[in-house]
This record gives structure tokens, sequence and C-alpha cells, in this order.
């Protein structure tokens, strides 16, 4: 107990010290001998026993323990502030952390920003090079769409969605880099028709001095495909026998003038018709035979042009036969030709294709030469000759059938002569191989021997003006 009241008594310094009793001294053995009172209220803790103070209270009759309570409400209270303080500190601390946190992450944001915007810049300028390449592939490489493969037409490649804004922008400046302005080569006079790929117009080349006709297109798919034509009309222009070609020009975006805004093609302008045309306004729908002679002897003459050139046409039919006015005999409408010794296009009419052309739809692979363009001109004889070409009451599987494996189509009539039954039989040879080519039929009497060809001429010349003035 002495060392409970001891404890007591160190805390209250000012209150006197009364002297013990008698019956309260207690005889203590040496080793039991209490410590000085500084040691003790050095190893005393700040907030001492409750009980303790209860049983000395109990005993002693006085109240030492109560500014021991009052040091521990104040030291409560000071630890309630202290902790109010820390928690104010604290949350002080945690929104200047914050705050900075948001401006460096705004700073971070607003770097990562600027470098992405560099890096999509960079991107873009290099997807619109890689777009103006590939749209510089399709100007000097583009095919017209066809049913069916060709091997000798080179793959276009295709553009996404995304950059379709920067490949519009990226194509005009090719087309504006490949064709020259028109203002220095045709002007366009008065709109003569209209056709599907744009406004036909009557126009003057001032470099050949003549009268053409100038297709202006302003939709970006026509023009897409008609450059294939446009590349081959380069290629093989410049003949007798082949539909005239003057150039093709590209007139930029004009407010004064947008009706003129697109690629202008320049083709021959000439008074006339088509072959079919011309033996269905005949009442018994066929040509005399030498009309026909006349007419296959300047087809082979484009036909060997083409060869030439490495040109299959792979559509030549008597709707792409023409006779102008002056009984002048031209190929047209090469959308469909290919440039390469040898194909496997399915392109074209299927009553004229020749038997290795349709092996193509079996889903074979078989390359032909020129050869194939012969017998379409044999099967265009026929049906100058006759009205009607081969196996027309036929539906279209069992023609195929019948072309690939029934016998050749032959004249039917009697009054034809004998040359032009054998003329038929050798455009019409099955093999290709035993098919001449067209400069091998040049030599054969049907076209070589033409009775009065002069005459013939003349004829079919009076023949149309006569048609035009009704």
């Amino acid at each position: 107990m002495w060392k409970t009241i001891f404890k007591c008594f160190c805390f209250r310094k000012k209150r006197k010290v009364n002297h013990p009793t008698k019956e309260s001294v207690v005889e203590l053995k040496p080793e039991e001998e209490l410590e000085p009172a500084t040691t003790i209220c050095q190893v005393a803790p700040e907030t001492p026993d409750i009980d303790i103070c209860q049983e000395t209270t109990q005993k002693s009759g006085n109240d030492t323990c109560q500014p021991e309570l009052e040091n521990q409400q104040e030291s409560a209270e000071v630890s309630e502030e202290n902790q109010q303080e820390s928690a104010e500190v604290n949350q002080e601390n945690q929104q200047e952390s914050a705050e900075i946190n948001e401006e460096e992450n705004q700073q971070e944001r607003t770097e990562v920003n600027k470098e992405n915007q560099q890096e999509r810049t960079e991107v873009n300028k290099e997807n619109q090079q890689e777009n103006a390449e590939t749209n510089e592939e399709v100007i000097n490489e583009e095919i017209a769409e066809e049913s069916g493969t060709n091997t000798c037409q080179p793959e276009i490649s295709k553009i996404s969605e995304e950059q379709v804004g920067d490949n519009n922008q990226a194509y005009q400046h090719l087309l504006a880099t490949k064709y020259p302005k028109p203002r220095s080569y045709v002007q366009v006079l008065e709109p003569i028709g209209e056709d599907s790929y744009g406004v036909i117009y009557n126009g003057w080349h001032r470099k050949e001095q003549k009268e053409v006709a100038v297709t202006i297109m302003k939709d970006e798919e026509k023009q897409k495909e008609v450059l294939n034509e446009l590349q081959v009309l380069e290629t093989i222009s410049g003949h007798g026998n082949i539909i005239g070609y003057y150039g093709a020009y590209f007139q930029p975006a004009s407010v004064k003038m947008p009706e003129y805004e697109g690629l202008w093609i320049s083709m021959e302008r000439y008074s006339g018709t088509s072959v079919k045309q011309l033996f269905n306004s005949n009442i018994s729908h066929s040509l005399k035979e030498g009309w026909i002679a006349y007419t296959c002897k300047e087809v082979l003459k484009g036909l060997c042009h083409l060869d030439k050139h490495k040109v299959i046409h792979h559509d030549l039919r008597p709707n792409n036969i023409m006779i102008t006015s002056d009984a002048e005999v031209k190929i047209s409408d090469v959308s469909y030709a290919t440039i390469g010794e040898r194909s496997n296009s399915t392109a074209g009419a299927l009553p004229y294709m020749a038997p290795e052309v349709l092996a193509n739809t079996n889903y074979k692979v078989i390359e032909y030469t020129s050869k194939a363009d012969v017998w379409s001109l044999g099967i265009s004889a026929l049906e100058m000759a006759e009205g009607y070409y081969p196996f027309s009451r036929f539906p279209s599987h069992a023609r195929i059938k019948r072309i690939m494996h029934g016998p050749a189509p032959v004249l039917l009539w009697d009054s034809w002569s004998d040359n032009f039954h054998d003329f038929i039989k050798k455009c019409l040879q099955k093999n290709p191989d035993w098919r001449p080519s067209a400069e091998q039929l040049l030599s054969h009497p049907f076209v070589r021997n033409i009775w009065n060809e002069r005459g013939v001429k003349s004829n079919i010349k009076w023949h149309l003006q006569r048609e035009m003035k009704h």
C-alpha cells in the first residue's frame, strides 16, 4: 500500500503529507524499502489506475485522485483537439495533394494529347501518301468491272470508308496531274445528248481542227470505270478502223462554271449507225454478201491493229461495229478490252463468245489469245447474213453446251457463195490452234476478192444517207 500512497502523494505537490499513526506503521523488510519519490514519479504512468485511486480514497478518506482525473480529461480534450487538428491537416494535405495530382494529370494529359495529335498528323500524312500511291496505281492500271476474272488486268486496291475524304482529294489531284486542263485543247459548244456516263457536248478540237464529241463525267465511280478504256484507246488510237480518240482532260472544280467540272473525254464525232441497226432496217433483216465481205475486211484490219498492240477486244459484235455516213467501218466500245497477248477474261456478250472463253465459266482458268475475237467476227458475219446469231432460241445454259460440245455453227441459206461458207468455217474452228488469225484471214478470197468493192462502198454510203434523211 505504501507504494500506492506515495504515488498519489507525488501528484499532489502542494498538499502537506500527514504523519502516519502507529496503527498504520508497518515494519518493512530491508528488501521492501521504498524507493525515493523521485524515482516513483518517474516510473509512474501518466494515467494512474482508477481502482488504485479508489482504494486509497477509501482508506485515507481524502480525494487524492481528483486532480489526476482532471488531468486525464484535459489530456483527452487535448488529444481530441490534436486529432481534429491532425484530421483537418490531413484533409488539407489531401486536398493539396489532389490539386497537385490534378494539375500534374492535366499537364500529362495535355502532353499526351499533343503527342497523340502529332502522331495522328504523321499517320494521316503517311495515309495520304499511301492513298496517293494507290490512287496513282488505280489511274494507271484500273480496269473496267466485268464478270469473271482476268489475269491480264491488275488488282485494284480497296480503300477503307474512313479515308474516303482524303482519297477523293488525292484522286482529284492525281487526275489533275495525269490529264491536262482542256482550255488549250478543246472548246465545248452546245450539249447534244446524254448517256450513262454524263452529258455529251459538241466540241472543237483546236489541235486537230475538227469537230469532236466531248463527254463530261462528274461521277468518280464512272470515271474509274472508264480509265481502262482510256488506257486502251491511248494505245490503239490513230487507226482508220478504230473509233477516233482525241485525248482526255480534267477540269477542276469551278464556281463560275460548275457544269464543266469533271473528266473530259474527246472522241471522234461521226454520223452513221451500227451494223446491227443497218441489217435490222432491211425488210429481210439481212445484208448483201458484198456488204458483209466489205465489213468483215475492214474489221479484220482493225483486229490486226489490235494484235500489233497486244490488245484483245472481248466484245466484238454487230452493236460495236460502226459504219459512218462515208461507209467507213470502225470498231468501238473497248471497255472490256485487255492489254496482253493472253487473257482468261469472261467479259463480253455470251452468244459471241468462243468455246475457249466459255470454258472459264466452269471454274477453270484457260488462257486464250486474240483468236477469240476471230470467232466473234464469224458469229457476227452469220448474224449479218441471216438476221440472228446461232442457237438464239436456246436458253443460256443450253446455248453454252451447244457452243462448247456441239458442232460449229454454219450458214443455213443456200444462196451464199462457197467463199462465204469457207470463211465462216475458218472463223468458227472450235480448236483455237486450227483457227487462223486476223492477219491470215485478210488473205482469204472472201475478203480479198470483193467484186466491185468501190461500188459496194458507194451503195452503203447512199443507203445510209437516205436513211438519215428519213
